[in-house]
């Protein structure tokens, strides 16, 4: 269960959905359902990393200067 730090709301943050980061890297927050401020989400489940397809501009960007380097 995750709490909402500004209004206080107790929701199940596994049913809400992830929101998604510019970057590409995955995101750990959640819109509260009840005022829509972002919570953080406290999981020690790891996340798949995501598809190119899936990463936004700098994403994409990072990855290939990662490429080049090696």
């Amino acid at each position: 269960m995750a709490i909402c730090r500004l209004c206080g709301h107790e929701f199940d943050e596994t049913k809400e959905e992830l929101l998604e980061c510019n970057c590409g890297c995955g995101s750990d927050k959640v819109l509260c359902p009840n005022c829509g401020y972002d919570v953080r989400v406290k999981s020690n489940v790891a996340r798949r990393p995501k598809t190119e397809e899936e990463m936004g501009f700098f994403g994409k960007l990072i990855n290939k200067l990662r490429m080049d380097t090696n």
